[in-house]
């Protein structure tokens, strides 16, 4: 029996009348949605059966396993609903069916296992000890007094990559004993993040940083972190989010931080190397949370295991 020879249940656009004594329910446009899919996927896999002679009704089960197996490069959601498919068009030619044969759950375990997304590799983290000597290695010159400012803000402030191409100079706020961060994420918010002078080691202050970019930037208003002309000169318009990416991996490379290492930097290091030494030096998890604006208390968890290893 062919696909052709199958009668498919098409969707309907409207709900069909019936007597008044057996109303049919309107049909919701969430199922109409539903069967337009098991149809495209009963085509699919209509398709495939035809490319490898095979019937696609009644399906045998070594036919039905190959079919999964030929689905790893889909979602798992499609490949669940595709033999869904398969089995709602058997039962709706009174054909037999067992989603539950061996041969048919072994492939769908094989295909869904395939199918489901690699574990993503370890964040690095920038320590504290690795920060200083980046730090010690930016010059005098507009880049390596922005890079300064911008590595400590980054650490000290546990900011995200957004949060630092987003500053403006009107948002930092230096105090006698602090540096305020007014931070705005939209629709009016504003979260505040306090930096603490350190007048015991001025090479890691961020006042002192922000002092020295300042000197050279000469702007009261609008991005903080800039571009860096050939010339030395800071440009108008805010880092992207990318650049601040290269700015810390050249500045690893500078430090001569291992290549490896280097490569899988990116801003968030910064943040989770500052969560990490917070942890490291017995400060309360709830209260780096505060710092960092986690406003789930799940997010601590990956830091507090890998301090604790």
């Amino acid at each position: 029996m062919s696909a052709h020879d199958v009668p498919v249940p098409a969707p309907a656009s409207a709900p069909v009348s019936a007597p008044a004594s057996d109303q049919a329910p309107a049909v919701r446009p969430q199922a109409l949605a539903t069967l337009r899919a098991y149809r495209a996927d009963w085509t699919h896999f209509a398709a495939w059966c035809e490319r490898h002679d095979v019937r696609p009704v009644p399906a045998a089960p070594a036919d039905v396993a190959a079919y999964l197996r030929s689905l790893r490069e889909y979602a798992p959601a499609t490949i669940r609903r595709r033999l869904a498919a398969i089995g709602k068009m058997h039962r709706f030619n009174n054909l037999p069916w067992k989603v539950s044969d061996p041969v048919i759950r072994a492939a769908l375990h094989d295909a869904l296992k395939a199918a489901e997304p690699p574990v993503a590799a370890e964040p690095e983290i920038l320590t504290a000890a690795q920060l200083r000597i980046m730090v010690e290695r930016c010059d005098a010159s507009a880049r390596g007094l922005r890079d300064r400012c911008l590595l400590i803000f980054g650490f000290a402030g546990a900011l995200r990559r957004s949060e630092l191409v987003g500053l403006m100079v009107e948002d930092v706020e230096v105090t006698h004993d602090a540096v305020l961060l007014h931070l705005h994420h939209g629709d009016a918010e504003e979260e505040a993040v306090s930096m603490p002078q350190r007048p015991d080691d001025p090479l890691l202050c961020p006042a002192r940083a922000f002092s020295a970019w300042q000197k050279v930037a000469h702007r009261q208003t609008g991005p903080l972190f800039r571009p860096i002309s050939k010339g030395g000169r800071a440009g108008g318009r805010a880092l992207t989010p990318f650049a601040v990416n290269r700015i810390l991996q050249r500045r690893a490379a500078l430090a001569d931080i291992d290549a490896a290492c280097v490569a899988r930097l990116s801003a968030h290091a910064l943040r989770a190397g500052y969560i990490i030494d917070a942890l490291t030096r017995g400060v309360d998890a709830q209260e780096i949370r505060r710092h960092t604006r986690h406003r789930d208390p799940r997010g601590m968890m990956a830091y507090v295991r890998i301090s604790a290893s």
